[in-house]
């Protein structure tokens, strides 16, 4: 029985540990706007650096407006609009 208590301790703190890594890694916010095919769509994303905020909001702003993998993909080559990066 106490075996099972430890475990259940040991689950507990690792996931604790996964979430906090997880939410000290989104340190920067990145908000930007983009225009597809005459639909505009704006988007926020989370990311470690500026680089990777901006190309998950990229990304996110694409999903809204594109359908399967060719427009996504052209999507992503679309000049971003309103580009505003800060920390959290």
């Amino acid at each position: 029985m106490k075996i099972k208590w430890v475990i259940a301790v040991v689950v507990l703190l690792a996931a604790g540990v996964m979430t906090f890594k997880m939410f000290s890694l989104a340190q920067i916010e990145c908000s930007l706007c983009i225009t597809f095919k005459e639909q505009h769509q704006c988007s926020k994303a989370l990311g470690p650096d500026e680089a990777a905020a901006t190309e998950e909001a990229h990304r996110n702003a694409c999903a809204q407006v594109t359908q399967g993998v060719t427009e996504a993909f052209n999507c992503g080559r679309v000049e971003s609009e309103n580009l505003k990066c800060g920390r959290r």
